[in-house]
């Protein structure tokens, strides 16, 4: 079966920004390779500059694009739904405020062609806050060995969520975002996955513009915190120096700000 064809699911909600969720939606209709099916995920009531957003493309001539509209539910049962509802053998995440490169798509199926093996895939991405420009941005690079993968999860998030592309039977076969998982889920996904031995790995190079604002705000919340300690240990090792790490990347999330920032710009890609 050679079908490669895949639907991007771009989940949004209220506080979603309206001029970077157009640019999101605009760097998927520029890639060279088009996907079968864009979602548009609303989770819960908008107002009324998002809702000018959707009403622009609802009724694109492409016919790409379906309006998937829920009650606010989280981003876990929303990527669920949209995922429920693709007809196409892969998936590609994609956040309301991150930039995808216009080749993204075509080298990810480029890629998953050569390589028929893995089933879940993500890349490289430049991550900013307000301006994209490459020289003062930190280049975020995750690895794509299996050994190099399974080590990082028990300290940092292996794969940049917004950057994957996997196939969506693998998801069905292990379960897919655990609803309960308001943050995180991407990481309890992973974990669940290379616990059954998936096949996962990024590409080499820079896909994607991360955008950050606000992240290490995010990361520094009890619930977040409570999520993130009862993923990592869900995952054990007898490695004395990866349980260390891993204590160590919970203990950031409590420190003070400037301590989270500079472990954030210089102990990452280390």
């Amino acid at each position: 079966m050679n079908d490669f064809s895949f639907t991007v699911g771009i989940p949004f909600y209220q506080k979603s920004d309206p001029l970077h969720f157009e640019e999101a939606i605009d760097s998927i209709m520029n890639q060279t390779l088009m996907p079968s099916e864009i979602h548009l995920i609303q989770d819960g009531a908008i107002g009324k500059n998002l809702q000018k957003v959707v009403n622009k493309y609802e009724n694109h001539p492409s016919k790409l694009f379906k309006i998937i509209k829920l009650n606010k539910m989280g981003l876990p049962y929303a990527l669920n739904k949209s995922i429920e509802y693709s007809s196409t053998k892969f998936y590609a995440r994609m956040d309301a405020d991150d930039i995808s490169f216009s080749k993204r798509f075509e080298k990810q199926i480029n890629y998953l062609k050569i390589h028929k093996n893995v089933k879940i895939l993500g890349s490289w991405a430049y991550e900013f806050e307000n301006d994209i420009n490459e020289k003062d941005m930190f280049l975020n690079k995750t690895p794509n060995s299996k050994n190099s993968i399974k080590r990082l999860i028990h300290y940092r998030n292996p794969l940049i969520h917004s950057t994957v592309i996997f196939k969506i039977q693998t998801l069905r076969k292990i379960g897919l975002y655990n609803e309960s998982m308001l943050t995180d889920q991407d990481l309890e996904l992973w974990n669940r996955a290379i616990k059954k031995n998936i096949n996962i790995t990024n590409l080499q190079e820079p896909l994607l513009y991360l955008r950050t604002l606000d992240r290490i705000h995010r990361r520094s919340k009890w619930s977040a915190i409570k999520r993130q300690i009862i993923i990592r240990y869900s995952y054990n090792t007898s490695s004395l120096s990866l349980n260390f790490l891993k204590l160590a990347s919970i203990l950031i999330r409590i420190m003070p700000v400037s301590i989270r920032k500079w472990s954030y710009t210089y102990l990452r890609n280390k």
